[in-house]
């Protein structure tokens, strides 16, 4: 038996606010679906983040929508979890949940296994920190359900494990069930997999399909996981997804702008139609705004987007736009993963440290003085583990 695991789609983000980064978000996703249906694959497994916004967009909407009505003519089951994207913070209930009450996609359970071809598949939405104790409850009793089962049996989570990320982490894997065959979980953004002795088989994050906020512009593969649950232990096999756009980052010299901006226009060309998004440091002496914005405008025919940064000897750098941002969440998160050097201690930060710390009361005060004593003791450094893995310097 074959299960596609796919996890962090984000389905409505548009990277820089551009039209362009939603469809790619889309197209990736279309041709996860499609490779799934190509090999074979008997259940399709979304370990939350399904959307980028718990409100989404029609048009994430209606691309969910039609994938999984895809799925159900080919016969082959969807089932999901939520993350904290699809959960909103006011008392509502979960946009996600109107595919499974139309019958298009299972919501999984932690009590209650959804059983395909002999395997049975739980699942828990994701928990932030305040309430982990409540998650791992649930996870023991999934445990005691699960050991009723004889066949396979699969764990689907949205949590981030401190064996990855300690700081980004809400648990460790030693609190994980170890009656489960294969552990599908979602939250980081890199491709992890890992087996651990004391689990009862091979624990993957198939990472995000495609660069989200805090990871900023980079050259990164992204991904999904196909897993054989067929022999005596599931097999894992990590499909990369060619049909994103290509993204890179180069450094210049101040001093032969106009032949190195020659040379990174050669470089998008080999990217076809699919114009390339490109983060471009410029190293010098008395770096002239004008003069690098003035030679970069070359580039308006060959990138779909740019951002340049000046290094200049003995002051600060900063990022400078092609045109304003206007994705202010995109924008709060690529500046929190710049300053603590790491994808994951970003969404940390801006997902539960910020919420906290943002009311008047003496909690908020608290939080705050905690973070800074923490901060200036030189805690958070990026250790490239987790989502994201260090520094993004866009």
């Amino acid at each position: 038996m074959l299960i596609s695991h796919i996890s962090d789609l984000h389905l409505g983000y548009s990277q820089f606010s551009l039209e362009e980064r939603e469809e790619d978000v889309y197209q990736t996703f279309h041709e996860a679906i499609d490779i799934s249906i190509k090999e074979g694959a008997r259940l399709v497994i979304f370990a939350g983040d399904i959307f980028h916004n718990p409100r989404p967009c029609g048009k994430a909407i209606i691309t969910l929508g039609n994938a999984l009505k895809k799925l159900k003519e080919k016969q082959i089951p969807a089932a999901f979890i939520l993350g904290e994207h699809d959960i909103s913070r006011l008392r509502d209930v979960p946009f996600a949940h109107i595919y499974s009450n139309l019958g298009l996609a299972k919501k999984l359970r932690h009590d209650e296994p959804f059983v395909v071809d002999n395997c049975a598949v739980f699942g828990a939405d994701k928990e932030r920190r305040s309430n982990i104790d409540s998650l791992i409850e649930r996870l023991r009793q999934a445990e005691q359900v699960a050991k009723r089962h004889n066949g396979k049996k699969v764990l689907v989570l949205h949590q981030g494990l401190d064996d990855f990320n300690k700081f980004a982490g809400e648990l460790g894997s030693n609190a994980l069930p170890a009656s489960f065959n294969y552990y599908a979980l979602g939250h980081y953004h890199d491709h992890i997999e890992k087996r651990f002795g004391h689990l009862g088989g091979p624990l993957a994050y198939p990472g995000s399909i495609d660069l989200t906020p805090s990871e900023g512009i980079k050259e990164v593969e992204k991904g999904f996981i196909m897993a054989d649950m067929s022999g005596e232990e599931p097999s894992t096999h990590w499909i990369p997804l060619n049909s994103r756009r290509q993204q890179f980052s180069v450094r210049i010299n101040y001093g032969d702008i106009a032949d190195e901006v020659g040379r990174i226009i050669e470089r998008a060309k080999c990217f076809g139609n699919k114009k390339p998004v490109a983060r471009i440091e410029v190293a010098g002496r008395d770096i002239d705004s004008k003069v690098i914005a003035e030679n970069l405008k070359r580039l308006n025919d060959y990138c779909l987007h740019y951002v340049w940064q000046p290094l200049e000897e003995g002051r600060l750098a900063a990022t400078v736009y092609d045109s304003r941002p206007a994705d202010i969440d995109s924008e709060l998160y690529r500046l929190s993963a710049q300053a603590l050097g790491s994808d994951e201690l970003a969404k940390f930060a801006v997902g539960e440290i910020l919420p906290l710390a943002a009311g008047r009361d003496a909690a908020a005060r608290s939080v705050l003085e905690i973070v800074w004593q923490a901060y200036k003791a030189g805690k958070f450094v990026g250790r490239g583990e987790g989502g994201g893995g260090g520094s993004t310097t866009t």
